[in-house]
């Protein structure tokens, strides 16, 4: 099972996700937590100033006041070792934050992982408290990567020993295991990520190596909806998909899966199941290797905060296969996902999520080869199994920066 953050943003939600996995307690269970509501993100924050900055402490304290309240509000009186562990915790994100890391990504993956060790960690004492027979083990002592800092790959051979040596006795004992979404350690010990939201990626790769019978990520919404329901009151829940139509789905934006979450499921066949953790009666999402349902609906993905990038040649030759493979080269060395691209005779488009320190590094690069041409502030719309009534309801009056159709999608740029 995996909770995201947006569940335990209070007392009351992470009540109910305790009782959640309690209904649970009589099977083998791993449970896979991401960091506390909105943590990452000022986690974010704080890996982007330096240790210089005057501004550091005070963004540190808001954080472990965050978490210190969090704590007290489901446990008034600590159990013995919480205060102690925590202090540990907030003492190591200190130490990080504080190092001079020459490297950018290596600093970032080093402070946001801290966000599942302090969220794990609370859970892993209340959860002791209601009565529960829990393991608390680091997902850094299990899933080994490389170390390509903020997207990491995963050693699935490393893994699966590390998984299998040590997850499994914990389950045989009849305990349930707790662990940390989002995170891995490379070869020399050093934090990795496995791309942002990637704890649903971490629930998977666990079902994998010890073949579960099944993975559910609980949510905030009745399932995997085919739209935003606070864009689009119209929304409909999907009742199953499969295996193939998921990864579309999340490789264009879908915010309920991570896109890496389901090639470890389909390959064991492990069905995943995506619930509403506020009525546990509600029927989920199931997603399999059937197909039959996958037209039944049309699917509407929007991304905001996008760039529209247009790189041209100099002398306005053709962009070609050399110029292309620099661009790219620059694009995958600032670790920025082109989420569309679009060449003509003499120009290369693309577009990108909104990063003004990556967009800044990125153009500094580009712009002694190329002549560069960008709007911001743009949103990204993806329509699966389209219809052009649909289309032309979205689009309406709002200007079009770029537009691709192919057989069963469309997209395209709006403001």
């Amino acid at each position: 099972m995996k909770f995201g953050g947006a569940l335990m943003n209070n007392a009351s939600n992470i009540n109910k996700v305790a009782g959640i996995i309690n209904e649970y307690n009589c099977e083998p269970l791993v449970v896979v937590v991401s960091a506390f509501d909105k943590t990452t993100n000022h986690l974010e924050k704080l890996a982007e100033l330096s240790k210089d900055d005057s501004s550091l402490p005070d963004e540190f304290f808001k954080v472990k006041k965050y978490h210190l309240r969090a704590a007290q509000q489901i446990m008034p009186t600590f159990p013995p070792g919480l205060d102690a562990e925590l202090d540990n915790i907030f003492y190591d994100l200190w130490e990080a934050l504080t190092i001079g890391y020459s490297n950018r990504y290596k600093r970032y993956d080093a402070i946001v992982t801290f966000g599942e060790e302090l969220s794990s960690c609370i859970m892993y004492y209340y959860l002791k408290q209601q009565g529960l027979i829990i393991n608390l083990v680091s997902s850094k002592n299990l899933i080994v990567t490389n170390s390509n800092f903020t997207d990491a790959s995963v050693n699935w051979q490393y893994t699966s020993k590390t998984i299998t040596s040590r997850v499994i006795p914990i389950l045989q004992n009849k305990q349930i295991v707790l662990t940390q979404g989002f995170t891995g350690a490379d070869e020399g010990g050093n934090s990795t990520t496995l791309g942002r939201e990637g704890s649903d990626f971490t629930a998977a790769i666990f079902a994998n190596v010890l073949n579960a019978d099944e993975v559910t990520i609980w949510k905030n919404v009745p399932g995997l909806m085919n739209a935003d329901p606070k864009r689009f009151a119209d929304a409909k829940k999907i009742d199953a998909i499969s295996y193939h139509e998921a990864i579309e789905l999340a490789y264009y934006g879908a915010s309920v899966i991570h896109p890496k979450t389901i090639q470890p499921l389909k390959q064991k066949n492990i069905p995943l199941f995506v619930r509403p953790y506020y009525d546990t009666s509600l029927s989920p999402t199931v997603i399999t290797d059937d197909v039959s349902n996958d037209l039944a609906n049309s699917s509407i993905i929007v991304k905001d905060n996008q760039i529209l990038l247009s790189i041209s040649t100099m002398n306005l030759s053709f962009i070609g296969e050399g110029n292309l493979m620099q661009i790219f080269g620059i694009f995958s060395k600032n670790k920025i996902h082109i989420n569309l691209m679009q060449n003509s005779a003499v120009s290369f488009s693309v577009c990108f999520n909104e990063d003004l320190i990556k967009l800044n590094a990125l153009t500094e690069e580009l712009k002694g080869t190329f002549v560069l041409r960008y709007n911001t502030g743009l949103q990204l719309v993806t329509i699966r199994n389209y219809n052009d009534k649909l289309l032309e309801e979205i689009i309406g009056s709002r200007k079009v920066y770029l537009f691709q159709k192919s057989r069963t999608n469309v997209q395209f740029l709006i403001k």
